[in-house]
């Protein structure tokens, strides 16, 4: 995907959203995969954006966010994280691993710099890593409920890897691992610190990069390993103190 062309479009989708908004736009962030060049996949990525209201603002301001983003249905733009100011830390502690991603791969656009003054605890990411990959684990069991429907599960698959990577960096952090920038780098960080082949993920997020189409006979084997791997990293979370 032409980064140029990016640029250009969030300039200009920062304009409108300052027109349309007013006083009620306190920032608004890029941030994600689309950061890093390496881990943004075109056809398969989205981009990601942050809006932070002002606590004043009224619930009709969402369909002004709407309309803007509707100019620009060309670009796989992710619905927008919409917060106001005084959400954001009553929040930290039920999204500690969005935000602390947001914090440290984000570029501002406009307005103040709230992520700046974020801070989460180790023990809130713990929680929330462990519960969203346990979370992971049954609802790809439940795919096996589902023979004839499996090769429809691709998309699904592929988008699940960017938050089991998301999920998984975070036990480097929790374990005070230097965090590589890649996701490829992270998954090789993590099979060097537990000594595990981590295959299921790899392979399967190699196949998202390349575009790769599954076929029935191998998909079964695919969400096999997969689970296998989140299995294993779901009991390595449980175990950190």
């Amino acid at each position: 995907m032409n980064i140029k062309k990016i640029n250009e479009t969030m300039e200009q989708l920062t304009n409108n959203l300052v027109a349309k908004l007013g006083e009620d736009l306190i920032s608004f962030y890029l941030f994600g995969s689309v950061i890093v060049d390496k881990d943004f996949h075109p056809g398969v990525s989205d981009i990601n954006t942050l809006i932070v209201l002002s606590d004043k603002s009224e619930p009709v301001v969402i369909i002004e966010i709407s309309n803007a983003y509707k100019d620009y249905k060309k670009l796989p733009f992710a619905i927008p994280l919409i917060f106001k100011k005084s959400e954001i830390e009553q929040a930290l502690d039920v999204f500690p691993i969005e935000f602390i991603e947001m914090k440290e791969r984000n570029v501002l656009l406009y307005g103040e710099d709230i992520l700046k003054d974020v801070k989460v605890t180790n023990d809130n990411i713990r929680k929330q890593c462990e519960m969203e990959i346990r979370a992971k684990v049954l609802g790809l069991r439940k795919m096996f409920f589902a023979e004839n429907e499996l090769i429809k599960h691709q998309e699904y698959l592929f988008k699940s890897l960017t938050s089991t990577i998301v999920l998984l960096k975070q036990i480097l952090r929790i374990k005070k691992v230097n965090i590589p920038e890649t996701r490829d780098e992270i998954l090789d960080e993590l099979e060097k610190l537990y000594q595990k082949d981590l295959s299921g993920i790899k392979n399967l997020y190699t196949m998202r990069s390349k575009s790769v189409k599954i076929t029935k006979n191998i998909i079964e084997k695919l969400i096999e390993n997969y689970i296998k791997d989140l299995e294993f990293m779901g009991k390595m979370i449980n175990e950190i103190n």
